[in-house]
């Protein structure tokens, strides 16, 4: 009996340790959740300082510019030292021409300029304007001494032609008349026969012969002493005679004379060339270039680098003659050239910030190939057509560097484009900023020392730090409530969702 009444009271004291285990935890609890019903804030003090937008991109290095350089198709080659990819410098080698060949192709071309020098030179100062068909001169406006290009803006034509020898009228009647059926068209000091030749929407369209018919008088249309209607007399099929320019010092025609195709009607003094005169003066001028650039071969059949360069590619081969160029040129491509560098960076800009980029900003260029290292640039040129990718358009924007020999076409590189920038202004972290319906403020202590709020005014932003236009200035304190000392109650976080409601400017409900 007393070892069973022993087990009773160590079993009691058990009871009575967890008893109290559980009241001591549940004061310990209800202590850490009455401590962090009191606010704890943190002040922040307002200082000056920079604050910067950029816009960061990458991209790879080109060069700056590309120059093709050409060679008289058909001149043999003898040598091409120059290889694509190669760097070369102003005045280097890069082939060499077959001295036979270009005198063989100097003699071609002289010939050619011989022939084109005649045909020039046989051009008169005096121009004929002929009738482009048969036809009768239906409407004469230019006179003696005119000047083409003043009577044709002014009248449309030097003359008008009548090619079919038909004048027509078109009169509005409701007369049901059949087609082809006689008229009588009359104006005011003569008539003639018509025919009804086509039916229009409201009436006919009446045709008559054009010799002595005046041009754009009114005329009346009749079926016996029955008037249909009237109308103006004009040209059934007319041609228009023009002139390109120059002064009229001969008139070759009258007004209703029937006159054939190729009949001379204008002389003129001071006209432009013709277009085989243009074509001529345009292939000689060519064709002495290219005799230029021949003799000079002739003189040093070294083909040489114009500039410092990038060889990009070589289109010419050695033992071989200048390929002929397909568009019938006179020269033909022999080496793309790449020039001023591989200085150019091309990076994409987001729709949202393509409109605070500008030409001559300044711009930071890191480079894989170079670790550590940054090269300065300025923005060179903006693209405004865009590239849509899903729901977000880009803008292809161009960093020019300054030409370093290391740097080389194809390196990736990151670009920083500077795009605003703001010196010793008041700066706060863009996360002690509370914003609601009514604008953006702060917390900060009154003069007896309790928290109220404070509205404030931002301007520029990295993302970081935001610029205080008003309502705070450097030594100002912001108030804040600092998460860092909220107890951590393991399995409960309505201290942690109360403490963010009150940052928002919540109760001190906690929200829930």
């Amino acid at each position: 009996m007393p070892t069973k009444k022993k087990k009773t009271r160590v079993w009691l004291w058990v009871l009575i340790a967890v008893v109290l285990t559980i009241a001591i935890g549940s004061l310990v609890l209800i202590n850490a959740v009455r401590s962090a019903a009191k606010p704890v804030y943190t002040s922040y003090t307002v200082e000056n300082g920079t604050v910067e937008r950029t816009i960061t991109g990458s991209g790879r290095l080109s060069s700056a510019d590309s120059e093709t350089l050409q060679l008289p198709a058909g001149v043999l080659v003898e040598s091409v030292p120059a290889k694509a990819g190669d760097i070369v410098k102003a005045g280097d080698v890069l082939a060499t021409l077959d001295i036979d060949s270009l005198r063989e192709a100097a003699a071609q071309v002289s010939t050619e300029l011989s022939s084109l020098d005649r045909q020039i030179a046989s051009r008169s100062d005096v121009t004929q304007i002929k009738a482009p068909v048969r036809g009768r001169v239906k409407y004469l406006p230019a006179a003696v001494g005119d000047d083409t290009r003043t009577v044709i803006s002014e009248y449309g034509a030097l003359a008008l032609l009548s090619s079919d020898e038909k004048m027509m009228v078109t009169i509005e009647t409701d007369a049901q008349l059949p087609l082809y059926s006689s008229v009588s068209v009359r104006w005011d000091g003569g008539k003639a026969k018509g025919m009804l030749f086509e039916k229009t929407a409201t009436g006919y369209l009446v045709t008559l012969t054009d010799n002595g018919t005046p041009y754009m008088s009114q005329a009346q249309v009749f079926d016996g002493d029955t008037l249909l209607g009237e109308g103006t007399l004009l040209i059934h099929a007319p041609v228009a005679v023009l002139a390109a320019g120059g002064e009229i010092t001969d008139i070759d025609v009258e007004e209703n004379t029937l006159i054939y195709a190729n009949h001379k009607m204008f002389t003129l003094e001071n006209a432009p060339a013709g277009a085989s005169y243009n074509t001529n003066f345009a292939d000689r001028t060519e064709k002495a270039a290219l005799y230029a650039q021949i003799l000079a071969y002739i003189q040093d059949p070294r083909v040489l680098a114009p500039t410092d360069a990038t060889i990009q590619d070589v289109m010419i081969s050695k033992n071989t003659d200048v390929p002929a160029n397909a568009t019938g040129d006179l020269l033909s491509d022999a080496f793309v050239l790449h020039t001023g560098g591989a200085v150019k960076l091309v990076i994409d800009a987001d729709e949202l910030d393509i409109n605070s980029v500008a030409v001559d900003q300044s711009a930071t260029v890191t480079l894989d190939a170079y670790p550590g290292e940054s090269f300065d640039a300025i923005v060179s040129h903006i693209s405004r057509i865009g590239t849509v990718s899903g729901s977000i358009t880009t803008y292809p924007v161009e960093v020019t560097l300054n030409n370093e020999a290391r740097l080389l076409e194809g390196m990736n590189g990151s670009a920083v484009i500077l795009t605003a920038s703001k010196q010793n202004v008041p700066l706060i972290p863009v996360e002690l900023i509370i914003e609601d319906s009514t604008g953006s403020y702060v917390n900060v202590k009154n003069a007896a020392g309790e928290i109220v709020r404070r509205d404030i005014t931002t301007g520029l932003s990295d993302g970081t730090n935001a610029e205080v236009l008003s309502g705070l200035v450097a030594g100002d304190e912001v108030w804040y409530l600092d998460k860092a000392a909220i107890p951590k109650i393991p399995g409960m976080n309505y201290s942690a969702n109360r403490y963010d409601n009150m940052q928002q400017g919540g109760t001190a409900n906690g929200g829930e």
